[in-house]
């Protein structure tokens, strides 16, 4: 479009009473109308600048930011702004429209009160949607008490709430409750009400799940109790909305208005509606959510009951063969990486078998379960690990010990045994119950194999044994 059909156009526009602003962007002016620059509260009409719009402020409907005047000629801008002048506030439907590379044309039209009043109402039910939709259970009061605050606001209600059946499904309580300015809450006497307190209220809700009461003045006989409820809170309208979880009634949310009656009409409950069900998703997401939580740790519970019994001996309490062949193998592993020795102890309780016949089979088990019981409070350290071999017979894995370190540990399991005193009348070597201790010190490498490392322990005990017992023997390479 040239210059001159602009001229032209605009004198067409000038005598519009629709607020007009011509925009050129390449001298950074503006042209206003008669209806704009009355709008504007702007003394003269061309040429302006962008200082020449100081005197109102322009708002985006939707987060309340301030937005410079050059802005409104961006395509990406809403198309519903807050004008701001003295005491006025005046809200904007605008329209763009490019007429030339350098000129661009915005109408502003002044919207009307129920067109405001949808967008706003729509503007809030997309924010407690996007708010709702991916809730975690550590914030779903924070959003609740937003949903219920903006339909609140919505409705030029007094007073929002949410009520939650409880599990015995008998009573129900007060669980979120939103008040407007100067109104009395009612959350905390709210809770663990008995549904036989409010016998109409709920046959009705039950029945169609909702609630309207215009007047409550003029509710039925039959809803003496609830009327004598509503003028204890002072209420005069209200309406409830029930929330459905898999078809069966969980709560419900609802409006009061105190300071005035109010006639809800169809598009009030449909709006209610909408929330209820934006609220009933996010409680459902929830309760899923929770039932999954209970759900995986009940399962890492049965697991971990699992790992211990698979890999604990049943008799004394502590690691089974099972146990013993995986950790074996894995720290051959890990100190073979890290350069680290290894240790490993076989001990084997001496002349068993006959305090077994002489005491019988239950005091073995007692000896057997106190044995057991001192050799793992001696695995201190993370890696070390005390398990039962099999029969009489214990082994202990020592990563990180040397030869040297690991005899030191095997004396100090021989004491620790002999301060057991468990009297062992039958033996040869000693009057309380002994250990034959057989050990073998190394530095793996990848190619150690756990069988060697268990052949040589057990070939060191072997010489404890036949030499004498209540001994400790160590296995060198040269054997």
């Amino acid at each position: 479009m040239s210059d001159d059909s602009i001229l032209k156009l605009w004198q067409v526009l000038n005598k519009l009473s629709l607020a007009i602003l011509l925009y050129d962007n390449k001298n950074n002016t503006y042209c206003v109308n008669t209806a704009a620059q009355i709008l504007f509260d702007l003394k003269h009409c061309d040429n302006l600048d962008s200082t020449a719009f100081n005197a109102v402020t322009l708002l985006s409907v939707h987060n309340n930011k301030h937005i410079a005047i050059e802005s409104l000629f961006d395509s990406k801008t809403s198309t519903n702004i807050q004008l701001k002048k003295q005491q006025q506030s005046i809200p904007l439907n605008i329209a763009l429209t490019q007429l030339s590379d350098s000129v661009s044309m915005l109408c502003l039209e002044p919207l009307k009160s129920d067109v405001i009043e949808l967008y706003n109402f729509d503007r809030v039910i997309s924010e407690i949607s996007t708010d709702l939709i991916d809730i975690q259970n550590d914030d779903i009061d924070l959003h609740i008490n937003f949903a219920l605050k903006a339909i609140g606001t919505a409705f030029a209600a007094d007073r929002s709430y949410l009520f939650e059946f409880n599990t015995d499904n008998e009573t129900i309580t007060n669980t979120h409750e939103w008040v407007n300015e100067g109104i009395e809450p009612f959350k905390q006497r709210l809770q663990n009400v008995p549904k036989t307190e409010l016998p109409y209220f709920f046959e009705v809700m039950n029945a169609t799940h909702l609630f309207q009461v215009n007047d409550v003045l003029k509710l039925p006989q039959a809803a003496n109790a609830e009327k004598v409820e509503f003028q204890i809170q002072k209420i005069q309208s209200v309406l409830c909305i029930g929330l459905l979880f898999d078809k069966e009634l969980i709560g419900f949310i609802g409006c009061d208005c105190v300071n005035f009656k109010r006639a809800w009409t169809h598009i009030d409950l449909i709006r209610i509606k909408l929330v209820g069900e934006i609220i009933a998703n996010a409680l459902k997401n929830i309760d899923y959510k929770k039932k999954l939580q209970l759900a995986q740790q009940q399962l890492i519970t049965a697991n971990q009951k699992l790992s211990l019994l698979v890999n604990t001996d049943g008799l004394t309490n502590i690691a089974n063969r099972r146990c013993f062949d995986e950790t074996l193998k894995s720290e051959i592993q890990r100190c073979a990486r890290n350069k680290h020795s290894l240790s490993l102890i076989m001990c084997d309780i001496d002349f068993f078998k006959r305090y077994n016949d002489n005491y019988g089979h239950q005091k073995g088990d007692d000896a057997l379960k106190q044995v057991a019981k001192t050799l793992n409070k001696l695995c201190r350290r993370e890696g070390d690990l005390a398990a039962r071999y099999g029969g009489e017979e214990f082994a202990i894995i020592l990563p990180s010990l040397n030869a040297a370190e690991c005899h030191q540990f095997a004396l100090l399991l021989q004491q620790k045994i002999a301060l057991l005193n468990i009297v062992h009348s039958d033996s040869s070597v000693a009057k309380t119950l002994t250990l034959s201790v057989g050990f073998y010190s190394t530095y793996p490498t990848k190619n150690t194999r756990p069988e060697t490392i268990i052949n040589n322990a057990d070939a060191a005990l072997y010489e404890a044994k036949e030499t004498g017992r209540n001994k400790i023997c160590q296995f060198f390479e040269s054997n």
